[in-house]
């Protein structure tokens, strides 16, 4: 008997090993997921907040069964609704296309009338394996990659846990009525804690996050979330509030924009950084240390804005000073809403109303109404902004958006710089680069200089912005651009001087800019009373170039005859308002002057 039970229990162990020629079984077919049957679903059912989501809910089947089933990326988001195609070409490594998780965690934990999807079975099959193979992405000190494979980096790193902190929210929230596998819920909890504590430990991330903010500051949003559902985590905390007060002194420029590429940009700061502070501020609230600098941030980040982002006549969009971008490269900003408004008084400017909001309801509503079940196709391109299904879409659902009245914005409108008074100079100046940036206003215009060191490839220093209390801005100088940029171009030249360092002089009240144009030019720029006065002398053949704005084509008069000129249409900016640059060919000298009308 007892070498019978030995050879039994050898037996039995044997049976343990993987045994040759034979494969673990696959796991069972996905169904696919259904598409939307609007006949079931009501416009009333969705509140007013939730407009947005009929397109979203129409196409979700799409996306969600571009969720790769079989084999090795079994899970990876195959459908470039997130990132760009370019990005999600790249391959399987790429943790930023993978955030698209939130978008399926969105419709899988969400109870509301009009959504059929919730506690579906086979949006959790495909919910469950992008879990699995984010979690399998990770490197094991808690980095995740995104340019290459293993090439481990803080964007990866840092939205991953805002954008997961958000999924794990939803997952609770769900509970039982829309679970997933307990265990790969407690190895994505823990995927996420990792990432939190490596970015909050990793100087060589932190290092990078001072040069790119809007990377760094993700883990703010991501780490408040986490002690939210967590509250008895003891390591996050005290990293979160040394790292965030930390990066109050490091990340932000006197002038008040927070770097990127260590100078100004607009769009990364007011959309990433902007959604960072309002997740951050959403679980800290404005009574605490955190929530208190959060809102002195916004502040003088608004107060920079209200230099560089210009109210159009009639309200209907801000135009920026747009040469000075050093990543990004928008023309303008229609409006920017979060919580901040509610404390932050200049942050009501820019905001949209009450009033505005009201109407866009009700129009929004007979819109859907007179084509429900009808929604555009979704369309792919390259790059974050040809993503046709954000995750953004769905992250900020929870947090609050305050939406002053119309006479609260009109009174801070009212206190913009340029509005405030017709008659100043201000010149800000930067401590990490020689970046000086000079706004001026007079009784006709208001313009804005920007000289010192050239960043990044994009920026077009020198006159970057006009703009009139009348014709609204009327000179703006193109990120980028070879053409449709302001300044001096030698001939031959592929770019202006001004795509370089303009180290500019000015006299004592900053009326006058002096500045050399390579090594035998040189410039000077007046702003006087009605008009901006510009002498270049250049030796040999030069051209000059003024980009201005308009709805029509330019006419231009000249008192000269030995000066020569033409206008090259450039790109519609918004509205119906394109750039049509004035190209002037000279020799040896060019003096010229720009009247702007009261």
């Amino acid at each position: 008997m007892k070498n019978l039970l030995a050879g039994t229990l050898v037996i039995l162990a044997s049976l343990c090993l993987p045994l040759a020629g034979f494969a673990a079984p696959a796991p069972a077919p996905w169904e696919k997921v259904a598409p939307v049957d609007w006949s079931k679903i009501k416009l009333a059912d969705f509140t007013d907040d939730q407009l947005d989501l009929p397109y979203y809910l129409h196409h979700f089947h799409t996306v969600a069964n571009a969720v790769e089933e079989n084999g090795p990326t079994r899970g990876f988001m195959t459908l470039p609704v997130w990132r760009g195609r370019d990005k999600n070409q790249q391959g399987p490594h790429n943790a930023r296309v993978m955030e698209s998780y939130l978008t399926l965690a969105f419709f899988y934990c969400t109870d509301r009338p009009w959504n059929p999807y919730f506690g579906d079975r086979n949006v959790r099959d495909r919910l469950e394996a992008m879990l699995t193979f984010w979690c399998n992405m990770q490197n094991p000190d808690g980095r995740f990659s995104e340019y290459k494979p293993q090439g481990w980096n803080l964007p990866a790193t840092a939205f991953a846990t805002k954008f997961m902190g958000q999924t794990l929210t939803l997952l609770k929230r769900a509970g039982d009525r829309a679970p997933i596998d307990a265990a790969l819920h407690k190895r994505v909890i823990d995927a996420d804690r990792k990432a939190i504590l490596v970015v909050l430990t990793n100087e060589d991330l932190y290092k990078h996050g001072t040069r790119f903010t809007n990377q760094y500051t993700n883990v703010f949003a991501g780490a408040a979330a986490y002690l939210d559902l967590f509250p008895d985590e003891k390591e996050i905390p005290p990293l979160l509030e040394k790292k965030f007060f930390q990066a109050d002194k490091d990340f932000r420029s006197p002038c008040g924009y927070f770097y990127e590429a260590d100078g100004p940009d607009f769009g990364y700061t007011l959309h990433t950084h902007h959604s960072n502070a309002r997740m951050t501020y959403h679980y800290f609230g404005h009574d605490t240390p955190i929530g208190a600098t959060l809102e002195k941030q916004d502040a003088a980040w608004n107060d920079w804005l209200g230099y560089n982002l210009l109210r159009e006549p009639d309200g209907s969009t801000f135009v920026f000073n747009r040469g000075v971008q050093t990543r990004q490269n928008q023309p303008n900003w229609d409006r920017q809403d979060g919580p901040f408004g509610e404390r932050v008084e200049n942050a009501r400017a820019f905001a949209t109303t009450r009033e505005e909001r009201d109407a866009w309801v009700k129009t929004q509503r007979a819109e859907l109404s007179k084509n429900w079940g009808k929604f555009p196709d979704l369309v792919f391109s390259a790059g974050a902004r040809g993503s046709p299904v954000s995750p953004y879409s769905f992250l900020h659902r929870d947090h609050k958006t305050f939406y002053p009245t119309n006479a609260q914005r009109d009174a801070a409108v009212a206190k913009l710089p340029y509005l405030a008074s017709d008659n100043f100079i201000k010149q800000l100046k930067d401590t990490r680069k020689n970046a000086v940036f000079t706004f001026v206003r007079r009784r006709t215009y208001y313009a804005a200089f920007n000289s010192g060191e050239h960043i990044t490839d994009q920026q077009r220093l020198g006159l970057g912005v006009i703009w009139s209390p009348k014709a609204g801005t009327i000179l703006q100088s193109q990120t980028g651009s070879d053409d449709h940029a302001w300044g001096t171009r030698a001939d031959g030249a592929e770019k202006v001087y001004e795509a370089g360092d303009v180290a500019a002089r000015f006299n004592d009240d900053f009326t006058q800019a002096n500045y050399p144009l390579g090594s035998g030019g040189k410039k000077s720029v007046v702003f006087a009373e009605g008009r901006i006065e510009v002498l270049v002398e250049h030796p040999g053949n030069f051209t000059e170039q003024i980009p201005l704005l308009a709805t029509d084509a330019i006419e231009v008069y000249t008192s000269s005859s030995k000066v020569s000129w033409l206008t090259k249409d450039g790109p519609k900016v918004f509205g119906e308002r394109a750039v049509h640059t004035v190209v002037i060919s000279a020799t040896d000298s060019l003096k010229y002057r720009l009247h702007i009308k009261p």
